[in-house]
C-alpha cells in the first residue's frame, strides 16, 4: 500500500510541475503577422513582404484618443530569401519582436509567381504548424509588395479583421472563396481545378495614398516626419485640384449580354477609387493545377459561383424589353445547388440552375406586376444563355476543371484505376454544355398600385 502512495506522490508531483510556469514568449514580445506578399527576383530568390499589425497604434499607445485607423495599423518589411520561413526568420533580426503567423489571414502571389507555378509555395504553407488552413490566398495582378503596402483600411482598427472581411464578401461580390484547405484538396487529389481571387491597385493621379500619408517608401522605411507632411500636403493639394480617376476603368471591358445588363466586367484595380484606400480584391484567377493560366471579370466569376452552387446571394441587373433604356435590378439568392446530368456517351452535360429573387430596382410608372410571367421567362432564358456561353467558351479556352465536374462524375466508377484513367483522358472541350434556368420572383415590393 506504501509503494503505492509512493508512486501516487510522484506522479502528483510531476503533474504539478508541469502545470506551473510558462516557456512560451509573452504577448508583448510578439510581432502578428496579418499577411504575406510573395514576389519573385532576378536572382531566383523571393521577395518576402511581411505585413504586421503595429499593435501600439491598435490599441492607441500612449495615445489618450485610442486606437487608429488607415495605414498607421500595419507595418511592412520586405527582405529577399529563398523561401517564406527563411524570410521571416531573417526579419527577425529587423524588429525587436518575433514574428508569429498564427494571426495570418492573407497570402498573395505575385502574377508572375503564380503563371510559374505555386506547388512549393503551397506544401510550405500546409506544412506549418502556425499557418491555418483556413488563410486567404489571393493573386495580385501586379506585385504582391504594391498591394500590400497600398492597403489603408480606414474603417477597421483590426487588420486582420480588414480582411477577414474583404475575403469573406465572396456572397455578395465577384469574388472566389479562396483559402488555402480548398486549393490544396483540389491541387493533391488531382479531383478539380481552382479560381483565385485577383488583388489589384486601383491606380489614379493621387498616387500611393499610405507612402503619402506616412511619408514611406515601397520598403516601409521611414523617411521623416518632414517628409511625411510634405505628402501630406502635396496629397490634399492634389484632391483639391484634380479629379482622382482611375485610368484601368475606362480601359475595363463591358459586358454585352442581357444579364448583367451594362456592367462592367471589371478584375482587380479596374473599379472606381474610394478614398484613400487603393487596394481591392475583385475578378479571379484561373488555375490548372498549381499554375495559372487566366482571369475572370467581376461577371463572369458570378456567374462561375453560380455555376458551382457557391453563389449565396446578390443584386443582378436585366435586360427588359419594355424599358430598353432602363435595366430592371433584383435581389437574387441560389437556394438550392444545381443539379448536373453528365453523359460521357453523348458528352453532354446539363445544368439546371434555380434562383429566386425580389424586385428592387424598377423604372418609375412601369407595372411589371402585370407581365411578371413574361419577366421570369425571359431573365430565365438571358440567364441560362450567359451561363452556357461562358462555359463552352471556358472549357474551350481552358483545361480547367474549375466546375469539379470530375468530383460529379466519380459515383458513376467502380474503382478508383477506372475513376483515375477517366481523370487522365477526358477533354472537356469535347462536352457540349446546356443550362436551364428555374427563375422565380417572390416578392414585387412595397408600392400598392391601382
Amino acid at each position: 500500500m506504501s509503494r503505492i502512495r509512493i508512486i501516487i506522490t510522484i506522479i502528483v508531483v510531476v503533474l504539478t510541475t508541469l502545470l506551473t510556469g510558462c516557456t512560451g514568449k509573452e504577448p508583448n514580445e510578439i510581432a502578428y503577422v496579418v499577411a504575406l506578399g510573395i514576389d519573385s527576383t532576378d536572382d531566383g530568390n523571393y521577395k518576402i513582404t511581411i505585413q504586421y499589425a503595429n499593435t501600439t497604434q491598435i490599441s492607441g499607445g500612449a495615445s489618450e484618443s485610442g486606437g487608429k485607423a488607415g495605414s498607421e495599423i500595419v507595418d511592412n518589411v520586405t527582405i529577399e530569401a529563398p523561401n517564406i520561413y527563411a524570410g521571416v526568420g531573417l526579419a527577425n533580426n529587423i524588429v525587436s519582436k518575433s514574428f508569429s503567423m498564427s494571426h495570418a489571414k492573407l497570402i498573395v502571389f505575385s502574377k508572375e509567381i503564380a503563371e510559374k507555378g505555386v506547388k512549393d509555395m503551397i506544401e510550405t504553407l500546409v506544412r506549418s504548424e502556425e499557418i491555418r488552413p483556413d488563410v486567404f490566398i489571393a493573386v495580385a495582378n501586379t506585385t504582391a509588395n504594391d498591394y500590400l503596402t497600398s492597403v489603408n483600411p480606414e474603417m477597421e482598427v483590426n487588420p486582420a479583421q480588414y480582411y477577414q472581411l474583404i475575403y469573406q464578401k465572396n456572397q455578395l461580390v465577384g469574388i472566389p472563396d479562396g483559402q488555402l484547405r480548398e486549393f490544396f484538396t483540389g491541387l493533391y487529389t488531382d479531383n478539380y481545378d481552382s479560381i483565385l481571387p485577383v488583388a489589384g491597385v486601383i491606380e489614379g493621379s493621387g498616387g500611393n495614398s499610405q507612402n503619402d500619408d506616412k511619408g514611406q517608401s515601397k520598403d516601409g522605411q521611414n523617411e521623416g516626419s518632414e517628409g511625411s507632411s510634405e505628402s501630406l500636403d502635396s496629397f490634399e493639394s492634389k484632391s483639391s485640384n484634380e479629379k482622382d480617376e482611375n485610368e484601368k476603368e475606362k480601359d475595363a471591358e463591358k459586358n454585352t449580354s442581357k444579364y448583367e445588363y451594362d456592367i462592367k466586367n471589371y478584375v482587380g484595380g479596374e473599379t472606381a477609387i474610394e478614398k484613400k484606400n487603393k487596394a481591392e480584391a475583385i475578378g479571379a484567377a484561373v488555375f490548372e493545377k498549381d499554375k495559372m493560366v487566366g482571369e475572370l471579370g467581376e461577371v463572369e466569376t458570378e456567374i462561375c459561383k453560380m455555376l458551382k452552387g457557391d453563389y449565396t446571394y446578390s443584386y443582378l441587373t436585366y435586360y427588359n424589353n419594355d424599358t430598353p433604356d432602363i435595366p430592371i435590378t433584383v435581389k437574387t439568392t441560389q437556394q438550392k445547388k444545381p443539379k448536373y446530368k453528365i453523359d460521357t456517351d453523348k458528352k453532354t452535360v446539363d445544368i439546371e440552375l434555380y434562383i429566386e429573387s425580389d424586385l428592387y430596382s424598377l423604372p418609375a410608372d412601369y407595372n411589371v406586376e402585370n407581365k411578371i410571367e413574361d419577366f421570369e421567362r425571359d431573365v430565365a432564358n438571358y440567364t441560362s444563355s450567359a451561363c452556357t456561353e461562358f462555359i463552352n467558351n471556358f472549357t474551350k479556352k481552358y483545361n480547367s476543371d474549375i466546375l469539379k465536374l470530375n468530383e460529379k462524375i466519380k459515383y458513376k466508377f467502380l474503382t478508383n484505376n477506372q475513376y483515375n484513367w477517366f481523370k487522365k483522358n477526358v477533354d472537356w472541350s469535347e462536352y457540349k454544355f446546356s443550362v436551364c434556368t428555374d427563375f422565380k420572383v417572390r416578392r414585387t415590393g412595397l408600392i400598392v398600385r391601382e
